[in-house]
């Protein structure tokens, strides 16, 4: 595989619904490049997908720029120590310790890892997702709601994430 074209045909026939989503939501979406191809980019990376991930490097590359392809990078980097933080300390037995500070270096955050405000949530929303930690999805759906986002906006990051998932799973479960 080396095309998201390559993608949708290799999802096996028993996963129909998958490719035709795929189709829909990542090849055919209304919604910006950076946006589709970002999410595609950081779900691949964050699940740990090889293949896919050089796959949607290109895309990105290609479709946005070589900095991008960074910008992704760092997000999904700083959401591994976030999304692993704030899960633990939600799980804490006091409330002092769910509100404690992380007390961590995060200064790729004042830049947004070179990414708008609007985007970098929408990539780390994703990525939370993929990850299933409720706590960060809470959060950056909020934030994106508060920065005048709209629902099927939100909603359609975690149809992304869930294709993407998808599309994986059923091309490891026909290898």
């Amino acid at each position: 595989m080396k095309t998201i074209e390559d993608i949708k045909n290799s999802i096996p026939e028993f996963a129909k619904d998958i490719q035709e989503n795929f189709s829909l939501i990542i090849m055919n979406s209304s919604y910006d490049d950076k946006l589709i191809y970002g999410c595609a980019y950081a779900c691949s990376l964050s699940i740990g997908s090889k293949r896919f991930s050089k796959i949607f490097k290109n895309e990105c590359q290609n479709k946005v720029s070589k900095d991008f392809v960074k910008s992704i990078r760092s997000t999904v980097s700083i959401m591994s120590l976030y999304n692993i933080w704030y899960s633990y300390r939600d799980l804490m037995p006091s409330i002092d310790m769910k509100v404690s500070s992380k007390k961590m270096k995060i200064s790729i955050l004042d830049t947004y890892a070179g990414l708008d405000k609007i985007l970098f949530e929408s990539i780390a929303l994703c990525i939370s997702s993929i990850k299933g930690y409720k706590f960060c999805i809470k959060s950056h759906s909020q934030l994106l709601l508060d920065s005048n986002q709209t629902k099927d906006y939100i909603l359609n990051i975690g149809r992304i994430a869930s294709v993407i998932k998808a599309a994986i799973t059923s091309i490891d479960i026909k290898n």
